[in-house]
């Protein structure tokens, strides 16, 4: 069976419009079956492997969350119905990539699923890191 067609899902990353230095960033990444078939997604990993990645707006990567991670060789499927959706979280916990805190300011977080051919991306969503 084919893999599904990326016009065929809706992809979108949320995370909240602003908040306070240092607090956890909650991120949710949704893939939505958009189309009236039941589509099955070729995925890597045991579970399910996806990155999230933060940039600044000048497209310079602060951090990856899979960035040192070893993403285990193995297949899986998993089908979703018409108008169902994937969702996978994570957290950011405000550190770059090299351990330290970010400052306040203007961000963009993407997402993206790994598949057994290019990884699917989601459209940026924009955060706002600024003080209480």
């Amino acid at each position: 069976m084919p893999s599904a067609p990326s016009d065929s899902l809706r992809l979108r990353v949320d995370v909240p419009d602003r908040v306070a230095p240092g607090d956890p960033v909650p991120i949710t990444f949704r893939v939505h079956n958009v189309t009236d078939r039941t589509l099955t997604l070729y995925l890597m990993g045991r579970d399910i492997a996806f990155d999230v990645v933060v940039e600044r707006t000048d497209g310079a990567t602060v951090w990856r969350r899979l960035e040192g991670e070893v993403v285990q060789a193995i297949l899986r499927l998993e089908s979703l119905t018409p108008g169902e959706a994937l969702v996978l979280e994570a957290t950011w916990d405000q550190q770059s990539g090299a351990g330290s805190p970010v400052a306040p300011g203007e961000y963009r977080v993407r997402a993206e699923l790994l598949t057994e051919g290019d990884p699917l991306l989601s459209p940026a969503a924009p955060l706002r890191i600024a003080p209480r």
